[in-house]
């Protein structure tokens, strides 16, 4: 797929403030079946035009690495609104680095289907990119797709740091996006090619 085609349609998503219902921020985070789950600063994706996307990503063995549920502007059932829901296949994770990763994703109304994983984490939606020159982050396992790259960091048998970076035309702004196809494994620091800015987004796992 074309980088502009990973660039976001929607402009900038509202922070959502969970400060009601079953979602708590910042090192209290349960679900609304009141299991305990991580919690994250903010995110980068884009929820689409339903009520609901689902994201997979999937190691090029078969094996899955995490879904993403992403739900828009209204809460739907214990999903709060304009918020991401990980679940993570932990035991998975020591396929970083050595498999390539394919994204798909489902839009849909209603109750979207029921997810699970070892490791769980929720942050409100988004589009906080800060531009850079000079890659900001190292470490973890880096993945590329075009001009969309996502930084994984790793530590304890969890994801602990995601950080997705995009590189557009100069003079366009950043806006989230949506990840698709086939991310290849990289290394080392993210450049910006001539003629392009980049902007990244990182979010700590705490």
């Amino acid at each position: 797929m074309q980088m502009q085609s990973l660039i976001m349609r929607l402009g900038t998503a509202a922070l959502l403030a969970l400060a009601a219902s079953g979602c708590v921020m910042a090192g209290g985070a349960e679900q609304a079946d009141g299991e305990a789950i991580d919690s994250a600063s903010e995110a980068q994706i884009d929820t689409g035009y339903k009520a609901w996307r689902l994201y997979t990503a999937t190691f090029s063995n078969g094996q899955p690495l995490f879904q993403v549920l992403a739900i828009g502007g209204s809460n739907v059932g214990n999903y709060q609104a304009n918020t991401e829901y990980f679940y993570v296949t932990t035991a998975n994770l020591q396929y970083l680095g050595q498999s390539n990763v394919t994204f798909g994703h489902t839009d849909g109304y209603g109750t979207p289907p029921s997810q699970s994983g070892s490791q769980q984490f929720h942050m409100p939606l988004g589009s906080s990119w800060t531009s850079f020159s000079t890659d900001p982050v190292s470490g973890g396992y880096r993945y590329d797709s075009g001009g969309v790259h996502l930084r994984i960091g790793t530590g304890n048998g969890k994801i602990t740091r995601l950080t997705w970076y995009q590189t557009i035309p100069t003079g366009q702004s950043p806006a989230n996006i949506t990840p698709s196809g086939t991310f290849t494994t990289g290394s080392g620091a993210v450049t910006v090619p001539s003629g392009s800015a980049g902007y990244y987004a990182d979010t700590t796992i705490q």
